[in-house]
């Protein structure tokens, strides 16, 4: 069976460590040099993550893709509520007489 192939621009800290030769810290270093470029171009842009050679990009290209970069929030509004934690609700008050 074929295993999905994972998109670089998408992918989470956690599915970028299922890739070859990409530990933790690689992926956290991608993570952070995608946010910086807002997405990777393509495998040459991938490529000037601190970190990552030639031979990494190699082992990584059969198992992953360059797809489009995830829609960022446009507006101030859309970047609050992107972080916002969800509203929990209050408990009903009991009523003492």
């Amino acid at each position: 069976m074929d295993t999905p192939r994972i998109n670089l621009n998408a992918a989470s800290e956690h599915e970028l460590t299922q890739l070859p030769r990409i530990g933790a810290d690689t992926a956290r270093r991608i993570v952070r040099h995608r946010a910086t470029r807002k997405g990777f171009r393509d495998w040459a842009d991938f490529a000037e993550t601190l970190g990552i050679s030639d031979a990494d990009v190699e082992a990584i290209k059969p198992r992953a893709w360059i797809g489009p970069r995830s829609a960022q929030p446009k507006t101030a509004a859309e970047r609050r509520r992107a972080v916002r934690e969800p509203v929990r609700a209050r408990p009903p008050r009991s009523s003492r007489s």
